[in-house]
């Protein structure tokens, strides 16, 4: 969702698009965040958190009372849980349980969405026996440049060499999820100087081809060297919706063969791959996971129906 962060990228500050979602979870048993909810990286709280503290609490009351909310930190804000996280070092587990007290500002977010029925895991969360989900931050491990937008180094790509899990993979979130601020004002990303917004359907391309080819990899050792033994893995980070009904199935297939891989797209409407595109397109606002009674996770476009001035 990236709430807060400036240059009117995340679509829920807008109505219709926030009309939409609170319509959908109305028809949902549980809510799960998975990460990045509030922007904390490229803004600073004190502009981010008023931003978020309506939307959030908006959304809880749209799903209703009593019902669960699990909400999975992602990098962009892990300062939420930094001090927590560190600390708990090579004991950290998979499906860690964070407790509401392990910083001020985690405290007040949960209370935006109702403290009593919040569980806050990290660095995922099994959702029933089949699925495993977590933000997705872990893959920058085996990116060059560390970034969700990199590619595998050639050490990694036929066998990783993993750090001590899954703690060893918090040093290397810790340093690039800092806020950069200066002046109030986040840093520009070099692409949003360098590309026309009017090659967005090329540039989405070029990215589609990095992410099939290093991103989803990387993924995939990221799970395998957690041990997550799972039928599913859901995860969200590199913002591209899938895999959606023209994508090859083998490229969202794990290392073991089984495994699958599922992205839950992001909130954003980011012009560099989104403009004079047109839905459904991954990288369009709006994604979700559904899992219904068949345990099975659906990709969802639910602002797929809305045009670029609806979501701007």
């Amino acid at each position: 969702m990236h709430l807060g962060q400036k240059g009117g990228v995340s679509v829920l500050e807008r109505r219709r698009p926030l009309e939409r979602l609170l319509e959908v979870v109305q028809g949902y048993e549980r809510l799960v965040l998975l990460g990045d909810v509030v922007e904390m990286q490229q803004a600073h709280s004190e502009y981010s958190f008023p931003v978020a503290e309506p939307i959030l609490r908006d959304l809880a009351a749209a799903l209703g009372a009593g019902k669960p909310i699990v909400f999975v930190p992602g990098n962009h804000d892990h300062a939420l849980i930094r001090e927590w996280s560190l600390a708990r070092g090579e004991a950290l587990q998979r499906e860690h349980l964070v407790p509401h007290d392990a910083g001020p500002l985690l405290r007040e977010l949960v209370g935006w969405l109702g403290a009593d029925r919040v569980e806050v895991r990290y660095p995922g969360v099994w959702l029933g026996e089949r699925t495993w989900a977590t933000h997705g931050h872990y893959l920058n491990y085996y990116l060059r440049p560390v970034s969700s937008v990199g590619v595998l180094h050639p050490r990694h790509r036929q066998r990783p060499a993993d750090p001590k899990l899954p703690g060893g993979y918090e040093h290397l979130v810790e340093s690039p999820a800092r806020p950069h601020v200066r002046d109030g004002l986040p840093p520009q990303r070099w692409h949003d100087r360098l590309i026309p917004v009017n090659l967005a359907p090329l540039f989405a391309r070029g990215i589609a081809r990095q992410l099939r080819h290093h991103g989803l990899p990387a993924m995939a050792h990221a799970a395998h060297a957690l041990g997550v033994e799972a039928e599913w893995v859901v995860f969200g980070h590199v913002h591209r919706l899938g895999p959606l009904p023209r994508d090859r199935v083998s490229d969202w297939i794990g290392i073991d063969g089984r495994q699958r891989l599922v992205n839950t797209g992001s909130w954003r409407f980011e012009p560099i791959v989104s403009h004079r595109t047109h839905p459904p397109h991954p990288y369009w606002p709006g994604g979700a996971v559904a899992i219904d009674e068949d345990g099975v996770p659906k990709v969802l476009g639910l602002l797929d129906d809305l045009t670029e001035p609806d979501i701007r």
